[in-house]
């Protein structure tokens, strides 16, 4: 399973309809995107100097399916649609190495 976490910073102007919308459109792609096996949407609630605004966690089944939502139009549509208020952007995708479960007593 490929982990694919996205982090967005947005301009301060940004208008909180926007940022809704963002976010239903991209729970939207779940239904419209086939290789999608799970996806959320979350809000940063502290606000610190550290702090993004929306993170995005999907999971695919492999590389390929990740390089198939990220080339849809769907999600192409949804990207467009964000750009214009987006300040940065920040991505890591990985497959799970290490976890609490596999740790050696």
């Amino acid at each position: 399973m490929l982990n694919h976490f996205i982090l967005i910073k947005y301009s301060v102007e940004t208008p909180e309809p926007h940022i809704k919308a963002f976010c239903q459109r991209m729970l939207s792609l779940k239904s419209q995107i086939g290789g999608i096996r799970y996806l959320e949407i979350g809000r940063d609630i502290l606000h610190d100097g550290r702090s993004w605004d929306v993170i995005a966690i999907m999971r695919f089944d492999d590389v390929a399916q990740l390089r198939a939502y990220q080339q849809h139009e769907a999600h192409l549509a949804v990207a467009e649609f964000n750009a214009p208020y987006v300040i940065d952007v920040a991505a890591i995708d990985y497959e799970t190495a290490y976890s609490v479960d596999d740790a050696q007593d």
